[in-house]
Formats: C-alpha cells, structure tokens, sequence
C-alpha cells in the first residue's frame, strides 16, 4: 500500500449540536494504513508529521532535525547518520535494498550504500533478491494486511470495532445514542494529510476524530499529558552506567540543559528507531499517554488476534525438530535467541547498540548467498537465500561498523564526544563557547546555575520515550520520575 497516494471513504456521524463526531464507519483502507503507521519507526513517524504539517507533538522533531544538523564529526561514519534519519522496519512495506561492492568477491553485503567493504571500495553497486522473501507480511504491491472486505466503526476517542453495515444499530446502543435526529451523516475522502493528523491528534487528545475532522487548527482542545510514573517504590536505577550532568537555575530549580557524552546521546538517537507500536508496549505498563492511541492499538491488536511471538518452550520436542530442520540456520539462531532473551521489541539487524533501552534487541541478520544469472545482460548476479546453497555465501555487514567481522553492533555516535542537550531534547556538539551561549540565549546568569548528575536506568529511558512523543520539556519530565 503506497501511502503518498493513499485515498480511502470514510462516512462520519456527527453530533450537530455539539459538533462533535459519535462514530466513523471505514473499511479495510483506513485500517490498514493506521496498522501500518503504527508499525513505522518514531523517526519515520516525525518525519511525516513534519512533511503533513501535522500537529508536532513531543521532541521527536528535535530529534530528528539534531541527528539531520550534527556533522558528520559526531557519527562514527555517515552510515550511522543515514540510519536515523531513515530507519528501516521489520515490517516490509517493500522491499530492502542491499549493496556490495562493485568486485563482488569480498563476499560481503550491506543495506547501507555508504558503507565501507574489507577491501576498501564503497559497497555501492545494488543487488536485488531473486523473489521477494516470503515471510507471511504482504509487501507495497500487494495490498495491506486484510484479506477479506470488512467493515469497521471507530469510535471518537479511537475504539475500533469489527461489524457489518448492518451492525450501526447495534453499535449505538452500545454508545447510548437513541436520539439519531439531532445527528448528521458525512461522507469523506481522506488522504495522508488527514490519517497523519489523526495519528498526531491520537496522542494528546480524548476526542481524536472531532479535532482532525470539524474543529480548527486554534480551537482544538487537547490534554497535554503529565508523567505518571510506574506504582513502585524503587522507580530509578541509580547504578545505571550513563551518566548526565542536569544543569538548573537556582532561583526557581528550572531544567536549563544537560551535558553528556555519547552515551545518552546514544540512547536518545536510538529512540527514533524504535516502531510506534513497540514503543505503546514499551510505555503501556508503566505509564501513561494521555490520548486515545492505546484505544487503538488495543483493540487493533484485539482485532486481529496478533498474538506474541511463539518461543521455544511454546512448542513440543517434535515441533521443534521439525523447526530445526525445515528452516535456515540464521532463522533457527534468532529463533532460540528470542526464547532466551524474551525481548520485548525486534529491530532490524545491527540497528541496536549497547545503550538502549534493556528490552530491545536486534534480529539476527539473514543469510544470503551470491548467484550469478548467465541468461541476464542488465543483472548479471543476484541474491538468494542461503538454504539453497548456491552461491558463494554472503555476509551482511554492521554499517555502524569499520570492522567488518565484528559480532557486536556498536553505537550510533562517535566515541569521547560530548554534547549539550535542552529540555526539548536539542541535541549540539558541547564546547565551553556553546554553553556560555545557550546561559545567554536562555538569560540565565553563571552564578545562579547548579549542577546535579544523575544515572539513567530503565525507567528512566521510557520516560524519555515517552517524552519524544507526548512532552516538549523531556528533561524536566524526566527529573521528575528521577525524584
């Protein structure tokens, strides 16, 4: 499904008297795109936000914009940089592309066509897989996920259910709506404006639909969330390896920035690569987003039965043989790896590093191999999967790293570097003059600066995720849940 130029019919009861939306009756389109979007990466997500002219909630488009501002100085190689201005999902909306170099025979590959081979050449000639891979998710070209032509009503705090045309009836019982003569129908086409903007609206508001589709830009009330931290005692971990130094004014203890080296900077940048849907798992048990978007993920996931992913110890000693055997080693890896970890969320190979937040972990990357096709004149090589045996087998490289037979994914930012972050989560390279800069532009005298350093945890790192989505003060948030 190409979402520049998706298009879907939308029918809207609406509330004339109180001008407000009751129920939305959508098919398969409109709920396809929304469990797309929720799949896409927060990177991905500021980024249409930004282009839609949507509401910009949260820091994501600072983050976003520092990553696209810092030199290439501050990145290990311009890999990193291109991977957080464009992360990948593990869905596969379409196809991933991949490079080598123009030798071929080093015998490695990248998704990244700035990445460096062994033998020293840019890995920027493309390889194209034989077939898509087949792996049970429908790519661009083929469609979304629902197979058969359904009908939903969704609600305008975002609860979404399953029915028939015939179910409305029913449906607004449910809702205590008797009196249908004060209501009017709607009929809609909407695009990628107006499904950017009921994403964005979904965060901050408890009457989504009303606000996209009848209220103004300026009349629009929306709740801006507070953190509601976890309902432990022990809600830090105070031997956390990053440290950050918060810098406050005296006068009225309000967060001014923060100094810290690559760490945290580190694991701030890697929040853009986590998917939206991964990032409601992440925050759903110990906080709360004051919107409608869990309404949605809820029932969505409700809806279609998506199930967590199965485990080693979810099969039976016969089922597992079978696994073993009928699959390619790498997938069978990542398989009992998974069981071991039990992580909440998978990113795409190489795009975790070592400070993030503790539940995510990355896929195991696939095995391809190199086959060479003598009846083409235009792709003379092409990949396949390496259980056929082939080829000569391929080895995808870590684009975050200069050594290509590293096992571990190293970070996004270049080592001994030191940054200034605002409580939006602006992120700039750290000098003395920077700093004396920002005290001036803020106009905050030296002497009525304090200094404070604090450990950042588990807990912490979710509220910094949660903050890039639904706070513009981040690091105050964060203080906050550090008390």
């Amino acid at each position: 499904m190409a979402f520049k130029t998706f298009t879907a019919s939308i029918k809207l009861l609406i509330d004339q008297e109180r001008n407000k939306v009751l129920l939305a009756e959508a098919g398969n389109d409109f709920i396809d795109i929304l469990r797309i979007l929720l799949k896409l990466p927060l990177g991905n997500i500021g980024l249409l936000f930004r282009k839609n002219e949507s509401l910009l909630t949260g820091c994501l488009d600072n983050l976003n914009n520092s990553v696209e501002n810092l030199s290439l100085n501050s990145f290990r190689n311009h890999a990193c940089k291109l991977m957080l201005l464009y992360p990948i999902s593990t869905y596969k909306d379409k196809p991933v592309q991949y490079f080598t170099c123009k030798t071929m025979g080093c015998g490695l590959l990248s998704y990244c066509e700035t990445s460096r081979c062994s033998c020293g050449k840019l890995m920027n000639s493309e390889i194209y897989l034989e077939e898509m891979e087949r792996d049970g998710v429908k790519y661009e070209n083929e469609g979304g996920f629902s197979k058969v032509e359904s009908r939903f009503f969704i609600t305008g705090d975002l609860r979404v259910m399953k029915g028939l045309p015939g179910d409305l009836i029913q449906f607004l019982n449910k809702l205590g709506i008797k009196d249908v003569n004060m209501n009017a129908v709607k009929e809609l086409e909407i695009g990628p404006k107006e499904i950017v903007n009921l994403l964005s609206y979904s965060l901050i508001s408890k009457t989504t639909l009303t606000d996209v589709f009848l209220r103004k830009q300026g009349t629009m009330s929306v709740e801006r969330p507070l953190l509601i931290g976890p309902s432990t005692k022990e809600t830090t971990t105070k031997d956390g390896k990053t440290r950050v130094k918060i810098l406050k004014r005296k006068s009225d203890r309000k967060i001014l920035y923060a100094e810290a080296n690559e760490d945290f900077v580190d694991l701030l940048f890697s929040l853009l690569t986590i998917p939206l849907e991964s990032v409601l798992q992440l925050v759903g048990d110990s906080y709360i987003i004051a919107g409608s978007i869990f309404n949605l993920f809820n029932d969505l996931n409700t809806i279609f039965s998506i199930a967590k992913p199965k485990t080693l110890q979810d099969y039976s000693w016969p089922e597992r043989i079978f696994r073993f055997l009928t699959h390619p080693l790498g997938s069978v890896y990542e398989f009992v790896t998974k069981s071991k970890n039990s992580k909440k969320v998978v990113l795409p190979p190489f795009y975790s590093c070592p400070n993030e937040i503790p539940d995510i972990c990355s896929q195991q990357p696939p095995a391809y191999c190199l086959v060479t096709n003598p009846f083409s004149i235009n792709r003379r090589y092409y990949l396949e999967s390496a259980i056929n045996r082939r080829g000569m087998p391929l080895k995808l490289l870590d684009p975050k790293s200069s050594e290509p037979n590293t096992t571990n994914s190293s970070g996004y930012v270049k080592k001994n570097s030191l940054f200034v972050i605002t409580d939006d989560l602006v992120v700039k390279p750290l000098s003395s003059v920077s700093s004396i800069s920002l005290l001036n532009e803020i106009g905050v005298a030296v002497d009525d600066v304090e200094e404070q350093v604090i450990s950042i945890g588990e807990i912490e790192a979710v509220s910094l995720l949660r903050a890039c989505l639904c706070s513009s003060s981040a690091l105050s948030d964060l203080m906050k849940v550090y008390v």
